[in-house]
């Protein structure tokens, strides 16, 4: 999500888990979408839906809290990102007109949108009835990745193929696959020397 000119990476660090209280299953299940929670130039929140039938308010893919870890972040987003939940909130009508046809919610550079106070406050009774978990990402395996010059790696860490006596797996497994096929391409027709 690269904004205003600066760079950024679209790494998420964290997950945050969104399933109705009144759900079935074991408290957790089923869940009805994530938040990813990434770190670039500014804190992004964005959700990605295992419920097809939540639709987000507006357009809206992406909302920027008004700093990094803001305590209304996650009601911000819930609001965004699953409204329906929040249809009894008496201002949500005037919120979403108010909003338009916009995709990203900015509340670091654009403010809170009209009225978007008010609906805070008449949803707090309901997000407290969301089941919410938050998981941290950490990688534990890959290979590096990068992006304009950026490294996905700690400057302490060594990439595994840097070193000699590393090969490359995935190169070494595509090798043994063109040898199978190779072998199987020189065999056709042929009778196997045991029938």
């Amino acid at each position: 999500m690269q904004q205003r000119g600066e760079k950024c990476l679209d790494i998420p660090k964290f997950i945050v888990l969104v399933a109705k209280v009144d759900s079935w299953g074991d408290g957790m299940n089923p869940i009805d979408f994530q938040i990813l929670v990434g770190d670039a130039d500014r804190q992004w929140l964005e959700a990605r839906y295992f419920n097809g039938q939540i639709r987000p308010m507006s357009r809206v893919k992406v909302i920027i809290p008004a700093g990094p870890d803001h305590p209304d972040a996650l009601i911000d987003a819930c609001l965004a990102f699953f409204p329906e939940y929040f249809e009894s909130c008496p201002s949500l009508i005037q919120v979403v007109e108010a909003l338009g046809n916009v995709s990203r919610i900015d509340f670091h550079f654009d403010g809170e949108p009209s009225g978007w106070a008010q609906l805070r406050e008449e949803a707090k009774p309901f997000f407290k009835y969301l089941v919410i978990y938050k998981a941290e990402l950490q990688k534990v395996n890959g290979v590096e990745q990068s992006m304009s010059g950026w490294s996905f790696f700690g400057e302490d860490e060594i990439h595994p193929y840097d070193r000699e006596e590393v090969k490359d797996p995935y190169g070494q497994w595509q090798e043994k696959q063109a040898q199978r096929r190779r072998t199987r391409r020189a065999n056709r027709g042929k009778v196997p020397k045991n029938a």
